[in-house]
């Protein structure tokens, strides 16, 4: 944004003094590292909220918006949504706009936040979009069966999609997994994570298919027992460095289109998706389903169950018009 322009929020009537917003970014960009440090939050969400609130100075520099009001942030949203970004999207960035604001709050340095009683874009369809983004059995078998194993970088590859498609993990959950987060409990062999929104490995994933334990005990045979990241760049940039989050996407899209997997909606995630809509499949109970996927609210479990059986149970297989049939 132009700095020689001022962008003040807005405050209460009684309250004459409009602080620069501008003025405070730097100021708010220290607290997030301090926070960082502190582990009170992951880097990534600092990036998270800093490239949140980011999208919203580069709005108001577009269109002139010169006093931030709870309607500048609603007329942002609003425009987000005609521009055809996502309700995920647009709430992520809010998250940055509020956080922002809070600690501004917080700190003393605003009195009035202009995000208080601003809703998140509703999720209209989510149930929807998760059928649209599973891959198939068939397409899942495909994948697995791609990577090389003759080669160390195959047996890698194939323990990171062995692990999503049998576990559920998330991509960020596999980008941050450690050696170290490796352990066998009751002969089983579990993987510590942190999961979405944890500041600490707190979690378990178990590894409970033989084709996913043998795929990780396979790639630590070639690792090594050397400390650190679980999954190892093999690129000369970063040889032995933790495997980034756009590797791991790359990664995964490319034995996508080795193995015919076609489609714009199907990405990495969808790997998790099928994870957990084949364990619903095949009569794993409500609360083990959503201990495996890590929701912290029931209802997101739910989903999974309602829209696994409005396919493989719907009531339109029940009409019948043939003879014999109920009047």
């Amino acid at each position: 944004m132009d700095d020689n322009k001022a962008l003040t929020v807005a405050q209460p009537t009684a309250i004459t003094d409009s602080p620069d917003v501008l003025a405070l970014v730097a100021d708010w960009h220290q607290a997030l590292a301090l926070q960082v440090a502190a582990g009170e939050i992951a880097p990534l969400t600092e990036g998270a909220y800093r490239r949140g609130f980011g999208k919203f100075l580069t709005w108001c520099d577009a269109t002139g918006a010169g006093l931030v009001t709870s309607d500048t942030i609603r007329e942002w949203k609003a425009d987000l949504l005609a521009d055809g970004r996502r309700p995920n999207t647009v709430n992520a960035w809010l998250a940055g706009v509020r956080a922002f604001f809070s600690w501004g709050m917080g700190a003393r340095r605003l009195a009035f936040n202009p995000t208080e009683g601003i809703k998140s874009v509703k999720r209209n369809g989510t149930h929807k979009r998760h059928l649209r983004d599973m891959l198939t059995n068939g397409e899942v078998t495909r994948v697995l069966a791609k990577p090389d194993t003759s080669t160390a970088a195959g047996k890698r590859d194939l323990a990171i999609l062995a692990l999503m498609a049998y576990t559920a993990v998330r991509t960020i959950e596999v980008h941050r997994a450690d050696l170290g987060d490796l352990q066998t409990i009751n002969d089983r062999l579990v993987l510590n994570v942190q999961g979405k929104g944890s500041t600490e490995k707190d979690e378990v994933v178990v590894i409970a298919h033989p084709d996913a334990e043998a795929a990780v005990y396979d790639w630590l045979a070639v690792r090594g027992n050397k400390p650190g990241p679980l999954f190892e760049s093999m690129s000369n940039r970063n040889l032995g460095g933790r495997l980034s989050l756009a590797s791991i996407r790359t990664l995964v899209k490319r034995y996508y289109r080795a193995a015919g997997v076609r489609g714009d909606s199907k990405t990495t995630h969808s790997l998790r998706h099928s994870a957990i809509s084949n364990a619903v499949r095949h009569g794993a109970p409500i609360h083990k389903v959503q201990s495996m996927a890590r929701h912290t609210n029931i209802q997101t479990t739910t989903t999974y169950f309602h829209e696994t059986d409005r396919i493989d149970n719907p009531a339109e297989g029940y009409i019948d018009y043939g003879e014999g049939a109920a009047q």
